[in-house]
């Protein structure tokens, strides 16, 4: 019933061979790593008059050169990427990176930034998304978490199903957004050109002029701004995601994308400034450019709908990116090996379904502030700009001669994005940025101390020189049982199939009287097994039967102890809800105590009318 739902929902498993066929053209590539740092425009010169308004028109006029400065900064680090995803086209960008060159704390550094930087995109891109909605509805600002949440839900449902459906199904508004914005871009150039361009309705009036703390008011917007280059990093972490030859076909879509960046944020920037738009409650600075060049007419629900689609898929990126740096962790050890491998889909589940979940957390925690979510966000962006760019120039430099551009290209990076970086934490510090810190250091012990488990088990695991015992132990059988019935008698033949040495039964006894009604009936349908009845005066079942497996151990130091545990198997998988699972928690019991080295062997009985003919014969 399960797996019919499964298959249903998520479609059919594909076989290991079609992997290749899952990988993302150029086209769907584009559409769902560029989205990510596209969908960055949509707010991110709303970040920058955030900060200037309060400095007055003066201070405003800064937002133009601050656009300028970061796509300057774009081109860099787009240019500094392409390094990143020649020299490493497996993919995992930071963390493969600092791994190869700079060591263990530094890549998992790098590893944490790029996680919370995915979990932060999801919130933060369905946030804005939906936002650009309730810009055009207002009637729906107050459903926006349950809105955003179903969002996620549904990005996480369509990655579940495969990577190909859904680059498929997520290219067309990416396209369609570039298109708008573009002509929403040149539009507004005509119309200032033409000297007709309008100024928006709901700007406020002229306030005072800059002041003494204008530089300090200039950083902190640049920082501000910086949100537009969120994003950059994604196409070298998943650069497996595309069709072969991979590292060309990625750094062909980096280029079109950093281009893409640059013209829109600038342009966007341009248009808010004509305009005279200033950041009011209740709508973007997107919707307002927009109202005030073409009214509420369809190109105007056009282009909202196109940011908000844009900004929605822009959560999508994450979900290609997330699961594979968390599989490559989980490769190297520091994380869970349940994030290790592809499932049915080809796609890894696992990862999925974590970003989702922390996503949508993180959206109903901030009650859907896109301005609350981005302090977090930027910040750990340049983190892994930084780390990674350090990471090539040492890279580099084990390299050998004949690199210098590339070094100098990479220094300039490393410069560039870890002054950005002080300056963008720094300045966000008392806004949430130094939330950041404690999240970090907690994924880093998190992941090391996955690693030491790992290491534990597998130096107790390892093969040494001493030779097998040419006798091997005799066996000890205990047989644990809570009442005489089908299953037991089915577990007692069992056991006896492995020719023990001993075999004895158990039973915990609540009541005497009962007790010794179960030792009659043992004794009558088993009388070649002894049977031990412990008597529980607190109607504890666990304690009692551990004491004794400690006992029996001393009496027979030498033998090998098995545990026998019958385990009833019902017909409906909503059976399992009226059982009490007592034999769950004797095996975790057992497993746990180190003073019992005692395996368990549990012999699972199937209620079918079948099995329970068979359990006579």
């Amino acid at each position: 019933m399960f797996k019919k739902i499964k298959h249903y929902l998520l479609g059919k498993p594909l076989v290991t061979k079609a992997v290749s066929e899952e990988r993302l053209t150029n086209a769907q590539g584009l559409a769902i790593f560029a989205s990510d740092a596209l969908s960055s425009t949509a707010y991110a010169t709303e970040e920058i008059l955030l900060v200037l308004a309060g400095g007055g028109l003066a201070a405003v006029f800064f937002s133009v050169p601050i656009a300028v400065v970061i796509g300057l900064l774009i081109l860099l680090v787009s240019f500094s990427y392409h390094q990143v995803i020649h020299a490493y086209p497996q993919g995992g960008g930071v963390y493969n990176v600092a791994r190869r060159n700079l060591g263990e704390f530094p890549s998992l550094l790098g590893a944490s930034s790029l996680l919370v930087d995915y979990v932060l995109t999801a919130a933060v891109s369905v946030a804005a998304g939906v936002a650009a909605i309730t810009s055009a509805f207002p009637s729906l600002f107050a459903h926006r978490i349950f809105l955003s949440v179903l969002v996620i839900l549904f990005l996480m449902w369509m990655n579940l199903r495969g990577v190909r459906e859904s680059g498929r199904i997520f290219s067309i508004p990416t396209y369609i957004f570039i298109a708008v914005f573009l002509g929403m871009i040149g539009y507004g150039i005509w119309r200032q050109l033409s000297g007709t361009f309008p100024t928006v309705s709901s700007a406020g009036a002229p306030l005072e002029s800059l002041g003494a703390i204008g530089v300090f008011l200039v950083i902190r917007a640049f920082a501000a701004g910086c949100t537009a280059m969120t994003g950059i990093e994604a196409i070298s972490n998943g650069v497996q995601a595309f069709k072969a030859p991979e590292s060309e076909n990625a750094a062909r879509i980096l280029t079109r994308m950093a281009v893409l960046l640059g013209i829109i944020f600038i342009g966007i920037t341009l248009l808010a400034y004509w305009g005279h738009a200033a950041p009011v409650q209740g709508e973007t600075i997107v919707s307002q450019i927009a109202r005030t060049l073409f009214g509420r007419t369809p190109f105007y629900f056009l282009i909202q709908g196109a940011t908000a689609l844009i900004l929605l898929l822009a959560a999508n990126t994450p979900f290609a990116g997330f699961p594979r740096v968390a599989s490559q962790l989980a490769r190297d050890g520091y994380f869970p090996r349940q994030f290790l491998n592809l499932g049915s889909r080809l796609v890894f589940g696992n990862g999925i379904i974590a970003l989702s979940l922390t996503a949508a957390f993180l959206v109903w925690f901030f009650n859907g502030d896109v301005h609350a979510l981005i302090p977090l966000y930027a910040v750990g962006v340049f983190l892994g700009f930084s780390i990674s760019q350090l990471g090539m120039v040492v890279h580099w430099i084990i390299e050998g001669k004949g690199r210098v551009g590339n070094i100098s290209l990479n220094i300039t990076g490393f410069f560039a994005t870890a002054v950005v970086f002080i300056i963008v934490f720094f300045s966000k510090f008392v806004h949430g940025a130094w939330l950041l810190i404690p999240a970090l250091l907690a994924l880093i012990i998190f992941m090391k101390a996955i690693k030491r488990h790992y290491a534990k088990i597998e130096k107790s695991l390892e093969l040494d020189e001493m030779p097998l015992p040419a006798v091997l132990p005799d066996k000890t059988m205990v047989m644990l049982i809570s009442r005489l019935d089908r299953s037991a008698l089915h577990a007692l033949q069992f056991a006896k199939s492995f020719q023990p040495a001993r075999i004895c039964a158990v039973h915990v006894a609540i009541d005497q009287e009962a007790g010794e009604r179960l030792k009659k009936d043992w004794q009558k349908h088993a009388p070649d097994v002894p049977i031990d009845i412990i008597y529980s005066e607190y109607r504890d079942l666990i304690g009692p039967i551990l004491a004794y497996l400690k006992n029996l151990d001393k009496r027979w130091i030498n033998d090998s102890i098995i545990v026998v545990l019958p385990q009833v198997v019902p017909e409906k998988w909503w059976h399992y809800f009226l059982h009490n699972q007592t034999t769950l928690r004797l095996r975790v019991a057992i497993d746990q105590d180190p003073e019992i080295p005692a395996q368990i062997l549990e012999v699972p009985v199937k209620t079918t009318t079948k099995l329970r003919r068979s359990i006579l014969q």
